[in-house]
Order: C-alpha cells, then structure tokens, then sequence
C-alpha cells in the first residue's frame, strides 16, 4: 500500500492546512507543463494527485488511516474530490475490510462505526448516485456489509439506513438484508482472545460470502 503521507512529505499527524500547501507546492514543481512533459515528472504528479484526493479529505483521510492501524479522527472537512470515481470509494472500504477481516473479529466497534459513517456520508452517496457506477456501487454495498457482520444493531441500523438510499432501490440490496436476518447472523457482542469467538468471527464471513457468491451468480445468469 502506498504511503501518501511520504509521497506528500509531511507528518502523520500533519494538520489538513499543512496538507493542502504540501499538496499544492509538490503539484506546481511537478506539473506536467512545468517540466516540458517529462514523464517521471508527469508520474510524480499522478501521484501527488492521488494522495491528495485521500489525504486531502478528512474522511477518507480516517479510513486510510485506520488500515495503516492508527486512526485518528480528524475535524474540519478539506474535501479532495477532483479527479475521484467511485473505485477511489471502492478501495477505501475494501481496505477497510481487510482490516477488520485480518484482525479476526477483534476490533473496537465504536471506531470501526465511526470510520465507516464518516466515509459514508451524504455527500459521497450524493456522488456515487450522480455517477450511476450500479456495479460499484453495489461492491461497495458488499464490502460494508461485511464489515456489518462485525457490529452491534444499533450501529448496523445506522448504516443500514445509508446503504438503502445508496442502493436508489436496487431489489437485490434488499433482498440481501432479508437473507441476512433470516439467517439469524447478528455481530457478535464482543470478541475476546479465545479459539471459539475467532472461529465464530471466521464463520459469518464464510457465510457472508457464500450469499454474495449466490447474488452474483444470480445476476450473471439473469444478464445471460
């Protein structure tokens, strides 16, 4: 995983000023039109482009941060959207559950719900509704609901709510919500450092997957 902290040159408890003016110094000095198009000049810039697009928002800032393993959670909104798609959202959740996925169950819910709300909000399902991406959009719906698994109810009601407007009446959002509450697969309350809460961790993802695997097979068949 690329370290934008280091491609942008500042600290990682750099302030999103200090962001913005080292993102804005590095994007004049490498520019394109400034070094006669050389290539690794035009590289360097893409890359400065990138970082900022995640570093620049305070949101997607807490969601990098937090698969690097320090999170933190940054005021004020500095928001970064020139040039993003919604793959730039896709790969954030993704990280994000890997995450959680990787640490076995064994995470802090309040911050997990926190970072997820946060990257979630009006503002980005606004924009990956304008954007009509449907195929993404609806990764993205899956990579969050996986890390669902791993939340109480009352943080999955909130996210729940989100995930509904972002699917704009996608019947298979709603049809996966029905699974998973038939199925009885509520996040565990708490996960502690013992063999049988892991295995249980490891068993609604196994579960979780399979039904993902079952809609994407439906919809492959139905578009056939």
């Amino acid at each position: 995983m690329k370290d934008y902290y280091k491609i942008l040159e500042v600290k990682h408890n750099a302030s999103q000023a200090e962001i913005k003016k080292a993102y804005r110094l590095l994007a004049v000095k490498y520019h394109p039109d400034k070094n006669n198009g050389d290539k690794i000049s035009e590289e360097r810039f893409k890359e400065i482009s990138e970082s900022y697009i995640i570093l620049g928002d305070a949101a997607k800032r807490n969601a990098y941060d937090y698969t690097k393993g320090h999170y933190k959670n940054y005021n004020g909104q500095d928001t970064a959207y020139n040039r993003q798609t919604p793959v730039t959202f896709l790969i954030l959740f993704k990280r994000v559950k890997e995450k959680v996925l990787h640490a076995n169950g064994r995470i802090k819910q309040d911050a997990l719900y926190k970072v997820i709300d946060d990257l979630l909000s009006q503002e980005t399902i606004t924009f990956l509704i304008t954007v009509r991406d449907i195929a993404t959009n609806n990764l993205i719906i899956d990579e969050v609901l996986t890390c669902c698994i791993f939340l109480g109810e009352p943080y999955k009601k909130g996210l729940y709510t989100k995930l509904t407007t972002l699917a704009d009446g996608d019947p298979r959002f709603t049809a996966k919500l029905e699974l998973l509450h038939k199925e009885n697969m509520p996040a565990p309350k708490s996960f502690q450092n013992n063999a049988t809460e892991e295995t249980l961790g490891r068993n609604y993802v196994i579960i979780f997957v399979l039904f993902l695997l079952f809609f994407v097979m439906l919809f492959i068949v139905a578009n056939n």
